[in-house]
Parts: structure tokens; sequence; C-alpha cells
């Protein structure tokens, strides 16, 4: 008898520890997961972003010399971005020393002061900016732009879409109106 007792209490200890086991790893199965599941969103943002990018760079490779195209550009851009602004490098905005209105992106909600970017974009370093600015990718540079008020910022509505016109040497950009 006193056997039988011993045993049941090995039992139930037993199950206890395979119960704490299995409780341990299934919280170690949803960390795991979860983090997994989080880094693929992140590496999803970098992909469209590199996919915005390179289809930029190709419709400005494949206007600029066809002096006269008229092409309707539109671009896909993640939804938590408001939108996207282009610097003429060679306009007033990028000179430094040259006093200057403030670029803004008009969003049927608000208003958004790029300053930021005019900045860099006197820098010579970058001249197309994505808002707000995504952490993990750097900025684009796009010499062969050409914008006649010197920057131009369109927002995210459903995505991207702009008039891009071959000049023979640049892409001339400006807003898409019907």
């Amino acid at each position: 008898m006193a056997n039988e007792k011993g045993s049941a209490k090995a039992q139930i200890i037993g199950q206890v520890f395979i119960f704490i086991l299995a409780g341990l790893v299934f919280v170690l199965i949803l960390t795991y997961g979860y983090k997994a599941i989080q880094h693929f969103m992140v590496r999803q943002e970098q992909v469209v972003l590199i996919d915005f990018r390179t289809d930029l760079e190709t419709a400005v490779e494949g206007v600029k010399r066809d002096y006269g195209t008229v092409r309707k550009v539109q671009l896909k851009l993640p939804s938590e971005y408001q939108g996207v602004c282009f610097f003429d490098f060679d306009s007033a905005v990028c000179n430094p020393g040259v006093p200057t209105t403030n670029p803004i992106l008009e969003l049927p909600q608000q208003t958004i002061k790029v300053k930021w970017a005019e900045d860099a974009c006197k820098l010579k370093g970058a001249n197309v900016f994505v808002v707000p600015q995504p952490a993990q990718t750097s900025p684009l540079e796009l010499p062969d732009l050409q914008i006649e008020t010197g920057y131009l910022c369109v927002p995210n509505v459903g995505g991207i879409t702009i008039r891009m016109e071959g000049t023979g040497r640049t892409a001339k950009i400006s807003a898409w109106s019907q």
C-alpha cells in the first residue's frame, strides 16, 4: 500500500513538471514567432522602399533622354509614409545662403514642413526624400531632376503619382493633374 501512495505522488509531481515544461516551451515558441513576424514586417517595408527607389530611378532614366516625352509615373509607397519630396539641385531652394520659403507637404488634414529635407538638399547629398524619414534607408540622389518651383512635395494617397517630361538631359517633374 505504501508503495502505491508513493508512486501516485511521484506521478502527480511528474505531471506538474511536464505541464511547467510544456508551458515554458509554449511561451518560447510564441516569443520566437512574434519576433520572426516583426522581422518579416520590417523586411517587407525595406523591400517596398527599395522597389520605390528602383521604380523612380528607372522612370527618370527612361524619360530624361526622350525630349518632349511625357509620362504619368505611379509609384507605390507604404501607407505609413505621408508623401515624398523632390528637390532640384540647381534651384534656389538647394543653394545655401539664398532665403527661400520652407518646403511643405500638403495633406488633407495637415501641413508638414520639410525643413530637414531642404537642409540636406543644400548639402547636395540627396534630393528625394520620403516623409517621414525612414530610419533604415538613406535619402535618394537623382541629379537629373528638374523642378520649376525648386521643390515638389506629393502626398501619398494610394501611392505617388507624378508627371515626368523628358528634356534631353533631365527629367522635369511636376504634380500630375487630370
